[in-house]
Formats: C-alpha cells, sequence, structure tokens
C-alpha cells in the first residue's frame, strides 16, 4: 500500500480518507431533482429564472370554477422560455395551493366528493394539461381542502394522466398524514414533494423561531420513509421565504429582502428576529437529499436573489460537487467521455506550490478547487490554451479536487497538496 506523508506523520487513515473522499465526490453520481414552483402572481419574474439549473417547473395554481373549467394567468411564455433554455425541463401545473378562499373549497369539495361530477373534473384537467402541452399535474390540496373524495379523486387522476403518458406528484406536509392518504394514493404518485417548512408561522405568533430547520427537513424525510415510501419518491422541499417575527403579526418576507439589507444574511439564518434559510443551510439540505431522497424542491423561485447569492445556484452547485447530475446543463453535466477527459492533464501530482492545468483545445472554462470540506478554495477563469499555472502556496497539506468546467462537461480530478 502507498503511504502518503503529511507532514512528519505517515498514515493509513489518510489513505482511507481519500478513497473515501473521492468516492463520494465522483464515482456514484445520480440522478437527481430540483423540482420549482413559479406562482400566477409571480409570473413576471420568467425572464430572471435559471430554468437551466431545475429539472421540473410547477407553475401553480390553476383551480376551477364551479363547472370545472381550470382557470389561471396565460403562461404561455413562461413555457416558451423554459423550454428553450432546457428542452428537457418537466413541467406541471399544480392545482389548489394553501391559500384557496372558502368558495375554492366548497367548489372542489362539489366537483370531487360527489362521484358524478369526480370523472367530469378529471377529464377536463387532463384537457387541460394537453391543450397547454404540459407534462402532468401536481395536486397541493391541503388541510381542509382535502375533503372526503380526496382518495378516489387522486387515484383516478393518476390513472388517467398515466394512460397519457403524463406524470402525477403531490405536496404533502413535512410530518403529517391525512387520513386520506391511502398506500394506494401514495402509490399513485411519481414523486412526492415533501413540504418541509412553515413549523411555525404567522399562526403560532407565541411560538417564535426557525419554521425549516434542518432538523425539521430530517424528521420530515423520515417521517414519510416510516410510511412506507422510499427514497426515489421523495423531494425534499426547501423555502426561499422566512417569517419575521419581531412585530406584533408575524409577516412573510422573500430571501432576497435580506439579503438586500446586507450580504452578510447569504450566509445566515437569521436577521434579529426573522428566520430563514441562507446558503450553507441549504447546502447542508442538499447533502441530506442527495443521501436520503431524490431532490431538492423549492418554494418558490421568484424569492431567490439572482446574481451570486442565489439559492438555486447554491443548489445547482452542490450536487454538481456531489457528483449528482441534475439537469446536465449550465455546469453540471457530470458524465464525462473518454475524449473529453484526454483533453485535460493536470500536474504535478502531488504538488506543493504550483499546479499545471494543461490541454489541447482553446475554449472557454472554470476551473475551480475545492478542499475536502466542500469549500471552493479558488477560481480561475480563462480560454486555457496550453498550459496555465495556478499557485497553491498557501494551500495545507491534503486531499483537493479540481472541478474543470467546460461548455458542455464537468470534469473532476483529485489533487494530493504535500509541503
Amino acid at each position: 500500500m502507498t503511504q502518503y506523508k503529511i507532514g512528519n506523520k505517515t498514515s493509513y487513515k489518510f489513505f482511507l480518507f481519500l478513497i473515501l473522499f473521492i468516492l463520494t465526490y465522483s464515482s456514484f453520481a445520480q440522478q437527481k431533482r430540483v423540482v420549482g414552483y413559479l406562482p400566477s402572481y409571480r409570473f413576471n419574474y420568467n425572464s430572471s429564472i435559471s430554468y437551466c439549473k431545475i429539472t421540473h417547473l410547477n407553475i401553480c395554481f390553476a383551480n376551477p370554477d364551479s363547472v370545472g373549467n381550470f382557470v389561471i394567468d396565460d403562461f404561455a411564455e413562461i413555457i416558451e422560455r423554459a423550454k428553450s433554455i432546457n428542452p428537457n425541463i418537466v413541467i406541471c401545473i399544480s392545482i389548489g395551493g394553501g391559500g384557496l378562499s372558502e368558495l375554492q373549497k366548497e367548489i372542489w369539495s362539489n366537483l370531487i366528493d360527489n362521484p358524478a361530477n369526480r370523472p367530469k373534473v378529471i377529464s377536463k384537467l387532463l384537457s387541460f394539461v394537453n391543450e397547454n402541452n404540459l407534462d402532468g399535474v401536481d395536486v397541493d390540496l391541503e388541510w381542509s381542502a382535502v375533503t372526503s373524495g380526496y382518495t378516489n379523486f387522486v387515484i383516478s387522476l393518476s390513472d388517467s394522466l398515466h394512460a397519457a403518458n403524463k406524470i402525477m406528484t403531490s405536496a404533502l406536509p413535512g410530518t403529517y398524514r391525512y387520513a386520506q392518504i391511502t398506500q394506494e394514493v401514495l402509490w399513485a404518485n411519481n414523486f412526492i414533494n415533501i413540504m418541509a417548512y412553515d413549523e411555525t408561522g404567522p399562526w403560532n405568533p407565541d411560538n417564535p423561531g426557525q419554521h425549516s430547520s434542518y432538523n425539521f427537513a430530517l424528521r420530515s424525510l423520515h417521517f414519510w420513509k416510516d410510511q412506507g415510501v422510499g427514497s426515489d419518491k421523495l423531494t425534499l422541499g426547501v423555502p426561499f421565504y422566512g417569517y419575521n417575527f419581531s412585530g406584533n403579526t408575524v409577516t412573510e418576507f422573500k430571501y432576497s429582502n435580506v439579503v438586500n439589507i446586507d450580504i452578510k444574511y447569504a450566509d445566515l439564518d437569521k436577521m434579529n428576529n426573522a428566520y430563514y434559510n441562507g446558503r450553507p443551510t441549504i447546502r447542508k439540505k442538499v447533502e441530506l437529499a442527495a443521501k436520503e431522497a431524490s431532490g431538492i424542491m423549492i418554494w418558490e423561485l421568484s424569492q431567490d436573489r439572482f446574481d451570486e447569492y442565489s439559492l438555486l445556484n447554491t443548489i445547482h452547485e452542490k450536487f454538481t460537487l456531489l457528483g449528482d447530475t441534475t439537469t446536465g446543463l449550465c455546469g453540471n453535466l457530470t458524465s464525462i467521455n473518454s475524449n473529453a477527459v484526454s483533453l485535460w492533464n493536470v500536474y504535478p501530482n502531488p504538488a506543493s506550490s504550483v499546479v499545471y492545468i494543461e490541454n489541447t483545445i482553446n475554449r472557454p472554462i472554470q476551473v475551480e478547487i475545492f478542499n475536502s470540506f466542500g469549500q471552493k478554495m479558488q477560481t480561475t477563469q480563462d480560454s486555457f490554451n496550453g498550459k496555465t499555472e495556478i499557485s497553491i502556496a498557501d494551500f495545507k497539506c491534503g486531499i483537493y479536487i479540481i472541478r474543470i468546467t467546460g461548455n458542455h462537461y464537468v470534469m473532476t480530478k483529485k489533487l494530493i497538496v504535500q509541503k
């Protein structure tokens, strides 16, 4: 066995760590979902959203009128732009929503609780999906809107959608199962979006604190696994919003609001008595989702910052660093063919003060170096024609990952730094 010297110590544990680290970050690339909701009252953010970083877009919310015709603002431009950027994006219409009026709840109850009305509303919903070139339906009927006909409605809707080669998903609470959620209902879904947020909020003003902690995310995943749902069907929901408990009334705010006050809040979870998820917590949740679920769900896309402090970009980068494929776009393509690998050479390796990246092409690329904790140590962008020197004089001894991103690939290489 090869022995690597770190300072004055020789350790077989170090070699074992090397193997585990490389396996974690390189070998077991998997397909992961990134599901983003975009509500109708935020359609004006269409031009700002990086659709190349989400696999599934849920347009929300379409709800029926009294005779079952589904109503929502026009979203043709959203589909056009999303598909032009990401041809493989899966676009669903989301029905229901947590903010239904009492009249809307009555309409839903009349349509799905009455066995005579149920086939009609399903037929109209399927027509709506086909007419708008959608890929399926996301069911987000919540709490008092989950009525006696919910079970049969969801099962019948799933049968109709699957017969038409469409998908059906549902948004469900983090740690609560409605009585109407039978095992057949769970199986009817292609996957489930777990709303692992709103553990507290305006309805509970005497309980200020984090409404979407890492612990709540963990408990939510374990809750649904205990209900018999496999990891491949679970998508972990994360919030791009928070709650401010400072005044007499608890108010909701967007993640972008606090970062607009000071960019330091991008890496925190609290501003005075206002609680939200910053980038470090989102990264931890992506790691959790990569291990125990099949992806991340976002409520909702317009609440983000659309710059280097973006939470969507944080999710995208973290999945890529973990070696998980999402869209395969915007630098996420983690599977490399032999031709791409042969274009690049990194040496010396091990290295002490400088490392050279040599290539046989002249194309714009980005080179990033990460330490064993996943922290980005250096970023370089250049055309890299020939050989480029990168200083690592300030790096401590240890294992690093070099990530090279080109137009059509992402490649990772191990770098050992010795002094």
